[in-house]
C-alpha cells in the first residue's frame, strides 16, 4: 500500500504544480487562430436590450434551423444508453468504466492536489473571486500576443484543454498557491549581490565526465590525475552524458557563480577558480586544466568537472544601476515564489491523510514519502586543510575527490533554479573508511577546498 504511494507521488506533485509552469512559461501552441466571432445570431434589427438587463440567449432556438443539427439530452442516469450500435446499447455507467479504467488515476490526482489546495486557502481564510481568475487569463494571453478568445481557443484546439478546465485546474491553482506563498517570499540585499554576480561577474567554462559508479569515478579521476590532458579521450570513451560526449565532455553552457544546483558551482568556483583562501602562494591557484575531485550526483551517477576557461566579469554594467536592480529583483521575486509554492504542495501532501481507493494506496498524515538516498561509503567530501598531520601535508600535493551534488542532472548549473531545486535533493554526508596511502585522503571535520590536478592548493 505505502509503497502504491509512494510510486505515484510525483505524478501528484507533478499534476499539482502543473499550474506553476503551463501558465507562465509554456509558448503559444503553433497556428494560433484570429477570432472567429459569435456563435450565436446577432439580436434582430429594432430589438433593443433593456439598459442593465443582459439579453437571455435560448439554446433550443439558437441552432433550430440550422441543416442537420438535432438537440439531444446528455443521458446522465447509470443505466441511460450513451450509445446505441446495431441496436446494442452503450450505457453511461459502461462509458464511466471505461474512462475510469484508462484517465482515472490521472484525474483523480488532478482533483485530490486541487481538493488541497483548497483546503489550504480554507485554512488561510482566503478566496479567488471570478474577476481574478479573468484578469489572469487575460494577463497570460497578452503575454503571448493573443486577445483572450485566440488564446483559450488555440488551448482547447491544439492541447484539449477547455476553458473551464484551463480555469478550474491551471489557473485557479496558481494563483491560489500564489496567495499563500507570497508572504512567505523576502529579497535580502546577500540574494541581490548574488543574483549580481552570477548574472554578470565570471563565468566557468568546463568539461565533465559522467560515470554510474564510484568505484569507476575514481579510478579515472586516478588517471587524470596522472595525466590530465587525457580528459577529452576519456569523456569520449568513459562518459555516460550524451549532451557532451561527442564533444569531450564540454558543456555547452559555462557555469556561474551562485547557480543552481548551489553545491556544483560552489564547488566548481572554489576548486577551480578562488582555490584555498589560506594558501598564499601565487603558484597554488587555479589555473585551466585542473580538475575537480569525484561528486557524486545521485545514487548511481557520479561526474569529475576539468576548467577550459574562465570568462570575465562584465565590468560595463553600474550594480547600482536602478533599471538593472529592478530586473534583478522581480527575476529573483518569481524564482523564490516558485520555490515556495513547491515547498507548500510538497508540505500539503506529507501533512495529508489521503486513501485512495482507486489504486488501493493509503498515506498516513505526516508519512516521509521522501526514503533516504543511499550514499555510497567511498564518496564524500574531501581537501581539508586544518589536519596538521603528515598524511595530510603528503595529500595536499595528490588532488583529492570532493564535494557532491544530490540528484541527477545532464549539465551542471545551468539549469534554471525553479527547476533544479526539483530535481536536486540534498544527500546526507557519510564517513569514508580508512584509505590506504595511495587513495584520496578523507578526515571527519567540516570539508575544505580540495586541491587541483595541477597543485592549485
Amino acid at each position: 500500500m505505502k509503497n502504491a504511494w509512494q510510486g505515484g507521488r510525483g505524478r501528484l506533485l507533478g499534476i499539482g504544480l502543473a499550474a506553476l509552469t503551463i501558465s507562465m512559461t509554456t509558448p503559444p501552441p503553433a497556428g494560433a487562430q484570429q477570432p472567429i466571432g459569435n456563435r450565436f445570431p446577432a439580436p434582430q434589427a429594432g430589438g433593443q436590450r433593456t439598459p442593465g438587463r443582459p439579453k437571455t440567449v435560448d439554446l433550443r432556438s439558437a441552432f433550430s434551423d440550422v441543416p442537420g443539427v438535432k438537440q439531444v439530452t446528455i443521458p446522465v442516469n447509470p443505466s441511460d444508453p450513451i450509445a446505441v450500435v446495431n441496436g446494442q446499447s452503450i450505457t453511461r455507467q459502461q462509458l464511466a468504466d471505461e474512462c475510469v479504467a484508462k484517465e482515472g488515476k490521472r484525474v483523480l490526482d488532478t482533483m485530490i492536489s486541487r481538493v488541497l489546495i483548497e483546503q489550504a486557502m480554507t485554512r488561510a481564510k482566503m478566496s479567488i473571486t471570478a474577476a481574478e481568475i479573468d484578469d489572469e487569463i487575460n494577463s497570460i494571453a497578452q503575454r503571448f500576443g493573443l486577445d483572450r478568445s485566440t488564446w483559450l481557443r488555440t488551448l482547447d484546439k491544439e492541447r484539449g484543454i477547455s476553458p473551464s478546465q484551463y480555469a478550474r485546474e491551471i489557473v485557479y491553482p496558481a494563483i491560489a498557491m500564489q496567495k499563500l506563498c507570497r508572504s512567505r517570499v523576502q529579497v535580502t540585499p546577500n540574494d541581490m549581490r548574488e543574483a549580481f554576480e552570477s548574472q554578470f561577474g565570471e563565468k566557468l567554462r568546463v568539461r565533465m565526465i559522467m560515470v554510474n559508479s564510484s568505484q569507476k569515478a575514481f579510478a579515472i579521476w586516478e588517471q587524470l590525475r596522472l595525466n590530465p590532458g587525457g580528459f577529452e579521450v576519456m569523456a569520449k570513451e568513459q562518459s555516460m552524458d550524451p549532451g557532451s560526449k561527442a564533444l569531450g565532455g564540454l558543456l555547452a553552457e559555462p557555469i556561474t557563480r551562485h547557480s543552481y544546483p548551489r553545491t556544483v558551482s560552489d564547488g566548481a568556483f572554489r576548486d577551480l577558480v578562488d582555490g584555498d583562501p589560506k594558501d598564499k602562494d601565487p603558484s597554488h591557484k587555479p589555473k585551466d586544466g585542473d580538475i575537480t575531485g569525484v561528486i557524486q550526483m545521485g545514487e548511481s551517477s557520479y561526474i569529475i568537472l576539468r576548467r577550459e576557461g574562465l570568462e570575465p566579469a562584465d565590468t560595463k554594467v553600474n550594480p547600482k544601476d536602478e533599471a538593472v536592480l529592478t530586473h534583478l529583483r522581480d527575476m529573483l521575486y518569481d524564482v523564490k515564489l516558485k520555490e515556495q509554492m513547491e515547498k507548500l504542495f510538497e508540505n500539503l501532501i506529507k501533512e495529508a491523510e489521503i486513501e485512495n481507493r482507486l489504486t488501493g494506496s493509503i498515506k498516513m498524515a505526516n508519512e516521509d514519502t521522501h526514503p533516504d538516498h543511499r550514499v555510497d561509503r567511498d564518496v564524500r567530501l574531501m581537501g581539508n586543510k586544518d589536519s596538521a598531520d603528515a598524511a595530510s601535508a603528503k595529500a595536499a600535493q595528490t588532488p583529492a575527490p570532493t564535494g557532491r551534488v544530490p540528484a541527477q542532472m545532464a549539465r551542471p548549473a545551468a539549469l534554471a533554479p525553479e527547476v533544479a531545486d526539483q530535481q536536486f535533493r540534498p544527500l546526507k554526508p557519510v564517513e569514508k573508511p580508512s584509505a590506504s596511502k595511495s587513495a584520496p585522503s578523507a578526515t571527519p571535520t567540516t570539508p575544505a577546498p580540495a586541491p587541483t590536478a595541477g597543485g592549485g592548493q
